[in-house]
């Protein structure tokens, strides 16, 4: 990410947290590189893969860009989990982030998945597993999942809640 668009992302979290529509605070790093990072202000995404052109990977990364809004709304931050922690796909519009190998491996084992598995995870702010599915998932589901969490429902009664 540029400069000039952390900027922007710096601002609009602030403006937002200003008006009290976002969850997220001033101290949630807008690039996380752990999942200690992430809690209390993101809902990882982590989508585990043998490699990154792996089919699977592609098509989470497809069926996230398709409701980039959505996932905006929900502060869901995908990261891929591969082996060599490069050339993976990521999202065009949604957001995402890249951890570092030893992150990647720290995960795997954390979440019991072998390095050849395909799985993707959706975590609460919280760290607590709302989902764990063998193939993608698509933004629906997701949204529902999330929609059902006291967190998101009580961020939906705020006035102009996202």
């Amino acid at each position: 990410m540029k400069a000039g668009h952390i900027v922007i992302v710096a601002v609009a979290i602030s403006t937002l947290i200003g008006r009290g529509d976002a969850q997220a605070k001033l101290t949630c790093a807008v690039v996380p590189k752990t999942l200690a990072a992430m809690q209390d202000c993101y809902r990882p995404l982590l989508v585990f893969s043998a490699n990154g052109d792996d089919a699977r990977l592609k098509r989470q990364v497809s069926l996230l860009d398709e409701a980039a809004d959505d996932m905006m709304d929900r502060f869901v931050l995908y990261a891929p989990i591969v082996p060599d922690g490069h050339n993976v796909s990521t999202p065009a519009d949604s957001p995402y982030t890249i951890l570092s190998s030893d992150q990647m491996k720290e995960l795997r084992t954390k979440f019991h998945v072998a390095s050849g598995e395909f799985a993707v995870l959706l975590l609460d702010e919280d760290g607590s597993v709302l989902l764990r599915s063998k193939a993608p998932v698509d933004a629906e589901r997701l949204n529902v999942l999330i929609d059902k969490t006291s967190l998101r429902q009580a961020e939906a009664k705020r006035p102009h809640a996202n």
